[in-house]
């Protein structure tokens, strides 16, 4: 009983601010809010990229998309997400500290390279085969440009941490593996 009393009043001494202090000096909480914000940013792209898929195979039939009011507010919706979390994890990536990652920086560089192939080929399809058949649209225009861009950041982003994983120096790095044992002859 004794024991369960002491626990209690333990718990209630322990401060919630001292465990965020510690975790907001060595940076966990920043490297928390940083990959939120990546995950955030590939949210959007999907969002954006599913949303508008099938108006990029109509275009690709050579058909003329008449988006809904509804995709147009999922797509523009995708790109705020993609561009809001691409600018605060632009504030939070100098912060972090990032381990040695190989395979996760690949994957991330792959990724990044890959993401905008579809926005590019949207972009040129819409402009070059369909943009003499349709008139012109100001906000049609400002779409396409507005995901060129968010796209061009998000590829950038991806890079840029995957670069970051890639040249971290290993944990290990500078320290010998094996310890030299003196078996060796003179």
């Amino acid at each position: 009983m004794r024991i369960v009393a002491g626990f209690q009043l333990a718990m209630a001494r322990f401060d919630c601010s001292q465990l965020l202090q510690k975790a907001t000096m060595n940076g966990s909480a920043s490297k928390a809010r940083f990959w939120w914000a990546i995950i955030a940013q590939v949210a959007g792209a999907q969002l954006f990229f599913w949303d508008t898929l099938p108006d990029y195979q109509e275009l690709t039939e050579g058909a003329v998309v008449v988006g809904t009011p509804k995709d147009f507010a999922v797509a523009v919706f995708g790109l705020v997400v993609m561009q809001s979390t691409y600018w605060y994890a632009c504030r939070l990536q100098p912060k972090i500290q990032f381990r040695h990652r190989v395979v996760l920086g690949h994957v991330l560089l792959c990724v990044s390279e890959v993401s905008f192939f579809f926005v590019s080929a949207l972009a040129t399809v819409a402009m070059f085969d369909h943009w003499r058949r349709s008139q012109f649209v100001f906000w049609k225009l400002m779409l396409l440009v507005s995901a060129l861009f968010a796209f061009f950041c998000y590829k950038r982003q991806l890079a840029s941490v995957g670069d970051a994983l890639l040249e971290a120096q290993p944990e290990r790095a500078g320290k010998a593996t094996t310890e030299p044992k003196g078996t060796g002859k003179p």
